[in-house]
């Protein structure tokens, strides 16, 4: 199983990916973000072959349905392939192959697309859907809010997620723009705990507490240090 929520905030134009799977280590096949867009690619044909040729695309002005169709009509596998995002124009695209095992299904909404397999029923795209759309609060925080609700909908039919993460491109860059949990057992509330451990991270690395040990010249490159995406 995998279910995952792509998403971008047009108040402050970031774009981010949620995500959480009974395969390991789905934050490192799965998210992917830049400044023009947020995809996920998921099931049994993902990863980088589609991540970085597709927000390469989009940084370069490309639509994402031009993109994505662009790409998957090159991939030999693309029937065993889950992908969907949102780029910069507000352009979405969902694609569920037909070798996705059931259930398989997609959903898109304002600002939005969700996606999964192996799902316990169609009442999991419907919950995290649903709850990105009512959760209010930092866009990050709706992303969480959005996958632990596909997680209490039942999530998957196997009931072993393994991993989760959380991917987002913003401006500044924060510490709790790119988690991962890769202990099985119950990664998606752990996610939840290191976000929270990393918001208040942040917090504590203010102004003030900067100019504490380095006085009234704090170098740009600590104000200002950027994630690797």
């Amino acid at each position: 199983m995998t279910v995952s929520i792509a998403a971008r905030d047009p108040s402050t134009d970031q774009y981010g990916v949620a995500v959480a799977s009974a395969f390991p280590a789905v934050g490192a096949v799965c998210p992917w973000v830049s400044e023009k867009g947020a995809v996920a690619t998921q099931s049994w044909d993902a990863g980088a072959d589609y991540g970085d040729p597709l927000v390469s695309l989009l940084d370069r002005g490309l639509s994402l349905p031009a993109a994505a169709k662009a790409l998957i009509a090159e991939r030999s596998g693309s029937a065993g392939l889950q992908l969907h995002g949102i780029d910069a124009e507000g352009n979405t695209y969902v694609h569920t192959g037909e070798k996705c095992i059931e259930h398989a299904g997609h959903a898109v909404g304002e600002h939005y697309t969700v996606a999964g397999d192996l799902l316990a029923g169609p009442d999991v795209i419907d919950a995290t859907a649903d709850a990105f759309e009512c959760a209010t609060g930092r866009f990050t925080d709706r992303l969480l809010t959005a996958l632990e609700a596909s997680e209490a909908a039942g999530g998957d039919t196997r009931g072993d997620t393994l991993s989760a993460a959380l991917l987002v491109h913003a401006e500044p860059s924060k510490l709790y723009h790119n988690l991962r949990v890769d202990t099985p057992g119950s990664p998606v509330s752990d996610l939840r705990e290191a976000y929270e451990g990393a918001v208040e991270t942040e917090r504590s690395m203010d102004d003030d507490e900067m100019e504490r040990f380095w006085g009234d010249s704090v170098p740009d490159s600590i104000r200002e240090y950027t994630l690797r995406y």
